[in-house]
């Protein structure tokens, strides 16, 4: 299994609520940025999923036009920032899918890469940074961390 996590683009500070918070131009530029340097290894994603927050929307919908996908994205609370690793590796392994792109926050998106690696760096992972893993299943400590990719 592929798994490729997607932090959101950086965010403007203020809105009316955290979950309304978009994107700013400089975070539509590095998602793009980063979402083109990889689209080979892209190629392969069956399936995009994201958190309903704007700025994660925004940001799965810059990622599915750059890779021309034309399926629909699966929104999903198990991606919020203060989501359950553990309930989020469920809903992964339950989508019965090779290949998904996860678009998500902070501070799960560290989380959960540091579980799946057995690695801690990841707690900091920054805006629109991409990071592949490989997995037979999402279960902690059983994931190869394949490339990392950050913004120019």
């Amino acid at each position: 299994m592929d798994l490729f996590f997607l932090r959101h683009g950086e965010a403007e500070a203020r809105a009316a609520s955290d979950a309304e918070r978009r994107l700013t131009s400089r975070g539509e530029g590095d998602v793009l940025g980063v979402v083109e340097s990889r689209r080979a290894e892209l190629a392969t994603v069956e399936l995009i999923v994201t958190s309903p927050y704007r700025r994660a929307l925004q940001t799965a919908k810059i990622a599915a036009q750059a890779l021309g996908f034309e399926r629909e994205l699966l929104v999903t609370e198990q991606l919020e920032p203060g989501a359950d690793p553990q309930a989020l590796f469920h809903f992964i392994d339950a989508l019965n899918t090779r290949s998904l792109l996860l678009v998500t926050h902070q501070p799960l998106v560290g989380n959960v890469l540091s579980l799946l690696s057995g690695d801690n760096r990841w707690l900091a992972t920054g805006t629109a940074n991409l990071v592949a893993l490989q997995t037979e299943a999402p279960v902690p400590g059983f994931a190869d961390v394949r490339w990392a990719q950050i913004p120019a």
